[in-house]
């Protein structure tokens, strides 16, 4: 019998932290006696460190809810947490509270950390430093942009050296698909993120990433005033959607291709994404395409009822 899995012997990092959590169980019960890939679960309750990526859109004030919530994830379904601590203006909420008794709950739980500035990183690292530290998209998306000259190879490299974990761009991973062992230090620890959704080489990340953070902050979409980076213009459509497009999205063939390269580690995206738009995008980069979609959906539609009718309590945040 075929692998419901399509890779077994990579890790799979998945947007299950605080938001489509239901997918841990649901997937625990299809895979049954099948490896699980998947090792890391990431996501943030809204909190100062987390604004801006599309964090939970509430906050948990009960932080010994988060720490039964972390303890369920390593000890029964032997998942990693990965906060995410991304926001990239956090150099101005270092000392907030919340953020700060988050960090001590998840670091007394052995869970990681994945940042978007050498501030933050800094912070966690002066305060724990024995802590996991992933290093963001968001740095090397900024730089790109910002910098003139940026020497991509050379601040990967630089931050494997810091960070347990380094996500390349897909781009980067594109335009080097063939020499990426040779480029990079240590290729199983780079985390390369398959299914991302927008323009290549987008001017526009720091734009989209404002106007994320602004609706992460309560406000509503039509007041969020969205503006490229180069200056104040407004403009209304996020250009993936204008003619030309190019999309950044992983082939299964570049897939396979970095992982015999030696690539361990695939990143989903989708924390913003509804239940059902979302297991597309797990069908596309998770499931063994030997099945057909059909199949492999009414298993976890069945499934998913049996767990909504018979143990309502695993239905939110594992509901504890």
């Amino acid at each position: 019998m075929k692998n419901l899995v399509r890779y077994n012997n990579i890790e799979y990092f998945m947007p299950f932290l605080f938001c489509n959590d239901l997918y841990i169980p649901i997937l625990d019960k299809l895979l049954n006696n099948e490896i699980n890939p998947i090792k890391y679960v990431y996501g943030s309750p809204y909190c100062e460190w987390g604004i801006g990526a599309r964090s939970a859109i509430f906050k948990l004030e009960n932080l010994n809810f988060i720490k039964k919530y972390f303890e369920k994830l390593k000890t029964k379904y032997n998942l990693i947490p990965a906060l995410t601590f991304t926001n990239l203006n956090s150099k101005d909420t270092l000392n907030d509270e919340y953020s700060n008794n988050l960090l001590d709950i998840a670091y007394s739980l052995d869970c990681s950390f994945i940042v978007s500035t050498e501030e933050l990183y800094n912070h966690i690292k002066s305060r724990y430093p024995t802590a996991k530290m992933h290093c963001s998209i968001l740095q090397p998306m900024t730089k790109f942009i910002e910098e003139k000259g940026f020497d991509e190879t050379k601040f990967y490299n630089e931050m494997l050296e810091k960070y347990e974990v380094v996500v390349i761009r897909p781009e980067y991973t594109m335009e080097n698909i063939d020499k990426l062992d040779k480029l990079l230090s240590d290729i199983s620890r780079v985390e390369v993120l398959i299914n991302q959704n927008c323009h290549y080489n987008c001017p526009h990340h720091r734009a989209h990433y404002n106007f994320l953070a602004e609706l992460d902050k309560g406000k509503k979409r039509e007041d969020v005033k969205y503006h490229t980076n180069e200056n104040s213009e407004e403009f209304s459509l996020c250009p993936k959607f204008q003619e030309g497009y190019r999309s950044v999205y992983l082939t299964n063939e570049q897939v396979q291709q970095v992982i015999d390269l030696g690539v361990k580690k695939l990143k989903i995206q989708g924390r913003s994404l509804p239940f059902n738009w979302l297991y597309s995008e797990l069908y596309k980069n998770f499931f063994n395409n030997e099945y057909l979609e059909v199949e492999i959906k009414n298993k976890i539609d069945k499934i998913c009822a049996e767990i909504l009718q018979n143990d309502r309590k695993t239905a939110l945040f594992l509901n504890l």
